[in-house]
């Protein structure tokens, strides 16, 4: 379990994203994709998914920021089921949820609180989830395909 200092450190730090490819094909429905990321100093090193994997509903998409492999700091639900939080107000989707020490990322908020958003454009949330991860090196990237 990590500290919340922890966490904001984390989640305040400068990052790029790691890729051979300037081209990086957003998943159609059904698909995923994954983009490793890395600090500016390189001491750390974290996960961005990009899930599409749902194939009910095309729009239903979950962005995911993991550190060390398997602790999600930040998750964005795009057309999901509304959440439930430990106090129990319920969150609609979308909404965003942000690791909190001793909740990990079982707190869920209104997206709009933290990422001002089109939740109607999957790419423009990605792009804008990029940023509010702190990644600066997006514009070197070619976003593309995919249902959006």
């Amino acid at each position: 379990m990590l500290s919340q200092q922890e966490v904001n450190r984390l989640l305040d730090m400068i990052k790029q994203i790691i890729s051979t490819e300037n081209l990086i094909t957003f998943p159609e429905p059904g698909q995923y994709l994954t983009l490793d990321v890395q600090s500016n100093d390189e001491t750390e090193k974290f996960i961005i998914d990009i899930n599409r994997k749902g194939s009910i509903k095309i729009t239903k998409c979950t962005y995911q920021t993991r550190y060390k492999k398997n602790i999600p700091l930040i998750r964005i639900d795009i057309d999901g089921q509304p959440h439930t939080n430990p106090d129990g107000t319920e969150i609609p989707c979308p909404h965003i949820h942000i690791y909190r020490e001793g909740f990990g990322d079982k707190w869920a908020f209104p997206l709009e609180e933290h990422i001002t958003t089109n939740p109607q454009d999957l790419l423009m949330v990605l792009m804008d989830f990029l940023r509010y991860n702190h990644i600066e090196n997006i514009s070197e990237f070619d976003f593309q395909g995919g249902f959006v």
